[in-house]
């Protein structure tokens, strides 16, 4: 069971640091000027994100169905229900700057010469920004509910 729970730990991690490496590296393009070959590498690198994401989330899920401790410790720690919250608050937050990098490929096909208006990027970068600084709660929160602190 011991190495079960730890294959499920490892890859929950290994997608959340593949989910942080996605949002470091929209948030280092977007201080780049954004013209089609950038916008279409932003959807790229978003799209790493989005996968990540969905393997954090099932890789989460089976830890908590089928790891050591059991859905009846997650569900009585309040530190669980924050972290779920803040990742709920930065997956609705991720949906701004997607849509905006879908508008800018369309843009970009439309027009060899697209260049993403800047105040456009500096918003799209604010979002990815306050991302990755919810990211920065994550590892609280699951380190005070490993130990049970809270609950």
């Amino acid at each position: 069971m011991l190495l079960h729970d730890a294959a499920l730990s490892y890859l929950h991690f290994v997608f959340a640091f593949i989910l942080a490496g996605a949002l470091v590296a929209e948030a280092f393009l977007l201080r780049l000027p954004v013209d089609g070959r950038a916008a279409r590498l932003l959807l790229r690198v978003d799209l790493f994100y989005g996968v990540s994401a969905v393997g954090v989330i099932l890789a989460g899920v089976a830890r908590v169905l089928w790891g050591a401790k059991g859905w009846e410790y997650y569900a009585a720690q309040p530190f669980f229900w924050a972290k779920m919250a803040t990742f709920l608050a930065i997956g609705l937050i991720s949906i701004a700057p997607t849509r905006r990098f879908l508008r800018w490929i369309k843009a970009a096909g439309a027009g060899p010469a697209f260049a993403a208006p800047e105040a456009e990027a500096k918003a799209a970068r604010r979002l990815v920004m306050i991302e990755l600084h919810l990211l920065a709660l994550l590892p609280l929160f699951a380190a005070l509910m490993a130990r049970g602190i809270g609950g």
